[in-house]
């Protein structure tokens, strides 16, 4: 028997799944609101939970991680009658187990439980990789436990993974952390920052060379790639490799063999790829400037890091945490925290992430020396001053509605009213995802050309 949660605003849908799993002898229990449906999540221990998209009070969409991270890490079946194909690509993206459009067949959907039950009953018999060891990562976040249930999958397994993330979201840390955490930590973690790459050597800096294999080789040389033999190789920032490199990086990661400059035979290495990227891969892959079949080769496990932003709580326990980490590091007390500190951290949008904290916390600490109390003096003039213009910037709930002038027979042409709200829609979202297009489309749930197409139309940016 398995616990069933039911989450559709609809009481008939609730009746016939209730009906229909409890033939197949499951219990089950249903909510008519998102924000229901995830109380019932958390506080349950529920196997399957039916997840309709259109909730009066959410997008069930946006619901699905949430409700993965539930105590029980219950399976989704995505139940509704938008049978939209980027909704579909965004709930699998998101880790639903299935997407299934209203009306369903009786069949069908047995099935689906059937098979989603057996799965938890297997993975319950697969004994478990340990405890994973944060190494350094702070966060309690719904989005950092996401992203730790990642590299725990990461971790376990041995195929490559790339990590996607903006500037200074800890990509390199992550993947030290996969690392750490693999059957290959005992071996080298070699770094090949792609973005510092001199073209001319490159072949030499990875393969080796031998020597008088050029003007200048003097003596044999063990490239980047040996020294990852067993062990794991990153690419951060791999959009940056020249597309000759990403031709034959992709032969040797295919082959797992390599021949040095002035080699006349090929050599093994046995080593597994990370790779990081603050780019659109795919957009840059459509384009040309992005080698496809590498790009397929890199996707093994793909691991989307949050912004700092997003990380709700998390702020001020990566910064306590580097507060303490500096004050050790210049030989001083520990410090107390001023509440108008703690204010400015938690109003400030850190556009530089993980990185750009870190630093602020460093200036901060430095600036009070043997201070015994943080205080907001003591934090970067720019992001103190950048809070305080904010607080002084017009509230946006405070602009008039467009229902005050329907009271009065106002009434614009439906056309207009509705271009006037996507483009404003468009603007805000695109401002709140920072640029990044693949998160905004995860957003609004729409596909990258159609985004493309709205943004060309709207003249966004």
């Amino acid at each position: 028997m398995a616990d069933i949660l039911i989450v559709d605003d609809d009481r008939v849908i609730c009746d016939i799944l209730t009906k229909m799993m409890d033939k197949l002898g499951h219990e089950s229990r249903s909510a008519l609101t998102g924000k229901e449906g995830v109380e019932l999540a958390k506080n349950g221990r529920f196997d399957i939970v039916f997840l309709d998209v259109n909730l009066p009070d959410a997008n069930g969409l946006d619901l699905i991680k949430i409700i993965k991270t539930a105590p029980s890490s219950p399976e989704i079946i995505i139940i509704t009658g938008d049978s939209d194909p980027d909704g579909a690509e965004m709930a699998i993206n998101s880790g639903a187990w299935n997407y299934l459009g209203k009306p369903f067949l009786r069949q069908e959907l047995n099935l689906q439980v059937s098979r989603a039950l057996q799965f938890r009953k297997e993975k319950g018999n697969v004994s478990s990789p340990g405890i994973l060891k944060r190494n350094g990562i702070i966060g309690e976040s719904e989005e950092i436990r996401s992203c730790l249930d990642q590299i725990s999958v990461a971790a376990y397994s041995d195929t490559n993974v790339l990590i996607f993330g903006d500037s200074g979201t800890g990509k390199g840390l992550f993947a030290k952390t996969i690392h750490l955490n693999s059957s290959r930590s005992e071996k080298n973690f070699v770094i090949v920052d792609c973005s510092a790459i001199n073209e001319a050597i490159v072949e030499s800096m990875l393969y080796g060379h031998k020597k008088g294999a050029f003007p200048g080789a003097l003596e044999n040389r063990t490239g980047l790639i040996k020294l990852a033999d067993n062990g794991t190789l990153f690419l951060d920032e791999v959009s940056e490799l020249p597309m000759q490199v990403q031709s034959s990086l992709l032969r040797v990661m295919e082959g797992l063999t390599f021949t040095p400059a002035g080699g006349k035979t090929e050599e093994k290495c046995n080593f597994r790829v990370i790779a990081s990227t603050s780019k659109d891969l795919d957009q840059l892959s459509d384009q040309g400037e992005f080698r496809k079949d590498l790009l397929f080769r890199l996707k093994g496990i793909c691991i989307d890091l949050p912004p700092l932003f997003r990380m709700q709580g998390d702020t001020i326990k990566i910064a306590l945490h580097y507060i303490d980490r500096y004050c050790k590091k210049y030989g001083i007390d520990s410090k107390g925290i001023s509440p108008e500190f703690l204010d400015i951290l938690s109003s400030y949008e850190w556009p530089g992430n993980i990185r750009e904290l870190t630093s602020a916390m460093d200036k901060a600490v430095a600036s009070a020396k043997n201070e015994p109390t943080l205080y907001s003096i003591h934090l970067p003039s720019y992001v103190r001053a950048k809070v305080i213009k904010q607080s002084f910037m017009p509230n946006p709930e405070n602009k008039k509605k467009p229902s005050d002038d329907y009271e009065n027979g106002n009434f614009p042409m439906l056309n207009q009213l509705l271009t006037t709200t996507e483009k404003e829609y468009l603007s805000e979202l695109i401002s709140y995802t920072r640029h990044n297009v693949k998160e905004a489309c995860d957003i609004a749930g729409i596909s990258k050309s159609k985004m493309y197409s709205k943004l060309k139309q709207y003249n966004i940016s």
